[in-house]
């Protein structure tokens, strides 16, 4: 499926030459190509953040944009890397999970496993498929390349559930599912589950009530907030959450409704 758009996400940084390369293969095929960085600071081998980032970035790509995840702890082990349409874009990444909370955005159309050669560079390394599988496919399928020779559906690939926050009676019950660039720890709570006199139970410390936004809390002070993705977050203003209290992604909170 043609497209003049490329996305990234990555756990790579920008230190290391993994990204620039990458950029350079994609652009020695294909020279019109437009590429957008969404991220190259997944957390090292974090699948599942990846998976967030994508979910929470996808719907605000150009249509048809074909976005390449790297983020592949399992790499030179046999996994299968695969191209996934959705209603109105392309992804390819490693069969390990990261495509699994897309269909929460975008219906998946069809999954293939990327076997053509004809895609692939002519040297395949052990560690970089980044590099050697998937940004020449990219490349080559932004070109318009058949999506019946990508290579055969694939209806196994991996997927996780969405980790939906469970409720018991007026308590419910989530966890911190990414920490941004500023320590702001995100959950996995959707702002319709909250109500304005929710109390937040986290790291042994309550929070009342929800803050407008990050500039009107007091100095050094926490606060809840339902952040730019539509989910409960908490943050510190001109500090990291993360840092102060010591939070981490998987831990737990606690959310007291209606008081």
């Amino acid at each position: 499926m043609k497209t003049g758009f490329i996305a990234l996400i990555t756990d790579f940084g920008e230190k290391d030459p993994f990204v620039g390369i990458m950029k350079s293969v994609i652009y020695s095929i294909n020279k019109s190509l437009k590429i957008i960085d969404i991220t190259h600071y997944i957390p090292p081998q974090d699948v599942k953040t990846a998976a967030f980032y994508l979910m929470t970035s996808i719907i605000y790509l150009p249509k048809n944009t074909l976005v390449i995840c790297v983020v592949d702890p399992d790499v030179g082990t046999g996994r299968s890397v695969i191209w996934t349409k959705t209603e109105k874009h392309q992804i390819i990444s490693p069969d390990n999970g990261i495509i699994s909370w897309v269909s929460e955005k975008e219906k998946i159309i069809e999954v293939r496993s990327i076997t053509n050669q004809k895609l692939f560079l002519e040297k395949i390394s052990s560690t970089f498929h980044g590099r050697d599988i998937m940004a020449p496919a990219a490349a080559h399928i932004s070109k318009g390349f058949d999506e019946k020779k990508i290579g055969p559906i694939f209806n196994e690939y991996t997927k996780f559930p969405f980790p939906y926050p469970k409720r018991n009676g007026n308590n419910l019950y989530g966890e911190i599912i990414a920490i941004d660039h500023f320590g702001n720890a995100i959950t996995n709570i959707p702002k319709e589950f909250i109500t304005p006199t929710s109390v937040f139970n986290i790291a042994n410390t309550l929070i009342k009530g929800l803050t407008h936004t990050y500039a009107l809390a007091h100095e050094n002070e926490p606060i809840a907030l339902i952040g730019s993705y539509d989910f409960l977050e908490f943050s510190v203003k001109n500090s990291s959450f993360s840092s102060v209290y010591g939070i981490k992604i998987g831990d737990k909170v606690e959310v007291i409704l209606d008081i």
